[in-house]
């Protein structure tokens, strides 16, 4: 049993250790929705089923959920992911896995399951196959879904996505155990949040428009600044700054350029009124002081012609933005020193990392955070891919030993959590849902080591 204290609450979790000591199929809703490459959220994947292996009776089987961003898309390739990487791990496994098996639709998961033993069966992306998964049913328990997965021991390592209200996640209400990366990442990121004493530099970079109420969550906070160090949302809110920051205008640039505006516009226009308040809003609280934040003075831009140049903050205009220059790099780095790094986006496009050669921004980037900061802690399925394509270059597994390196797969989780963190107001549903459930699971338990009829 693992007890979190928030602010607002203290949170029960039944984790794996709750676990008795035999248990057959299980139910194990996961995410590993994601770039192809090394993988946090396919390593925690392997480490549970690795784990749940060692609590299954034989002949029982693991049915994992998963998902894809677009309800269209297939999660074939995922599949085929995860399968080579557990035959990679057969050898961990306290008991063997027959097969391995694909299912297309719910009715042909429930047939292997029943024809197989000792094997995984896959179901294709749920948002695809089931229209109740988004828009689940006020009772929920009459489902199919629900009839049928409810007769299985849940297992709960889809933190990632616990912000939704999904049939999936409602699930985990009827009893379930919490795999050992949801709880471990939820402690992370309430402590990176919630503990005051030691100030800590967050790395905001990507396009999502959420990583703007992010921002918001810093408001008052003086041991958290916040690094804007790429992507168009660094742009967006330079374009912000300049328009509500009169106090930054000796630093800031006069114009963004008709191709920074155009990146801006590709990005934000679908919801370019709400986008653009909420930008204009932080770059007030930015200029009244009540948000702390570190601008790049050096920037890489694309010039016309297609070479690379590194420009003064100032001239950024004169081409299209690509990723912040080696002079920001520095300073960044220099603030750092001996304080907690959090990253969230990726500094630079995929494209431009090198295939892992070169001083690449985010090979340049890491490398004086690793050697500089107390921890850095690096969150979101593209970014911790990219940086793990540079795994050798920089040495990862030395910094991961030592403690000075930590890969999040929680994503935009965060943001939601750090939003109850700070307001209160709920607790986003996926973790309702997950802490119900082990309230079930805990008093069960209790009730039968007691001998309660």
């Amino acid at each position: 049993m693992k007890i979190l204290k928030t602010p607002h609450h203290d949170l029960v979790f039944a984790e794996f250790s709750d676990l008795p000591e035999k248990t057959g199929t299980v139910y194990f809703r996961t995410d590993i929705n994601g770039p192809p490459g090394p993988s946090v959220r396919m390593e925690q994947t392997v480490n549970t089923i690795c784990n749940l292996r060692e609590h299954q009776e034989d002949g029982s089987n693991i049915l994992i959920i998963a998902h894809a961003s677009k309800a269209e898309k297939s999660i074939e390739d995922n599949f085929k992911e995860l399968k080579t990487e557990v035959l990679n791990s057969a050898k961990n496994l306290a008991l063997p896995l027959e097969n391995i098996l694909f299912a297309r639709d719910l009715n042909e998961l429930k047939k292997l399951n029943n024809s197989n033993k000792n094997s995984i069966v896959f179901l294709e992306n749920i948002r695809k196959i089931c229209g109740e998964e988004l828009v689940p049913p006020s009772d929920s328990t009459k489902t199919d879904f629900w009839e049928y997965f409810t007769q299985y021991t849940k297992i709960n390592g889809a933190l990632s996505c616990c912000h939704r209200d999904a049939l999936s996640l409602r699930l985990f209400a009827d009893g379930c155990y919490c795999n050992d990366s949801f709880i471990s990442e939820l402690y992370d990121i309430t402590q990176l949040y919630t503990e005051t004493k030691e100030p800590k530099l967050w790395g905001v970079a990507g396009a999502k428009a959420e990583k703007l109420d992010a921002i918001r969550l810093t408001e008052g906070r003086d041991d958290l600044m916040v690094v804007l160090d790429g992507g168009p949302v660094f742009v967006l809110l330079l374009w912000a700054l300049y328009q509500k920051a009169p106090s930054l205008k000796k630093t800031l640039p006069a114009s963004i350029g008709k191709e920074n505006t155009e990146l801006i516009e590709k990005f934000y226009t679908k919801n370019w009124e709400k986008v653009k308040e909420n930008a204009l809003e932080i770059a007030k609280k930015i200029e009244g002081g009540s948000i702390n934040m570190i601008l790049p003075i050096d920037v890489n831009i694309k010039k016309q012609d297609g070479t690379t140049k590194t420009v003064n903050l100032k001239e950024i205009g004169e081409g299209k933005f690509e990723s912040i220059g080696p002079n920001s790099i520095t300073m960044i780095g220099n603030m750092a020193a001996k304080r907690i790094f959090l990253q969230n986006g990726s500094w630079e496009e995929r494209k431009n990392l090198d295939n892992g050669k070169g001083e690449s921004t985010t090979n340049s980037f890491c490398k004086e955070v690793l050697n500089k900061s107390s921890k850095f802690f690096i969150n979101g399925g593209d970014t911790v891919s990219d940086i793990r394509t540079l795994e050798n270059v920089l040495k990862l597994s030395k910094y991961r030993e030592k403690g000075k390196l930590k890969e999040l797969a929680v994503g935009g989780f965060v943001v939601h959590w750090w939003k109850y963190l700070y307001h209160g107001k709920y607790v986003p549903h996926g973790v309702k849902y997950a802490e119900i459930g082990s309230f079930r699971t805990l008093y069960t338990k209790m009730r039968e080591q007691r001998g309660f009829d």
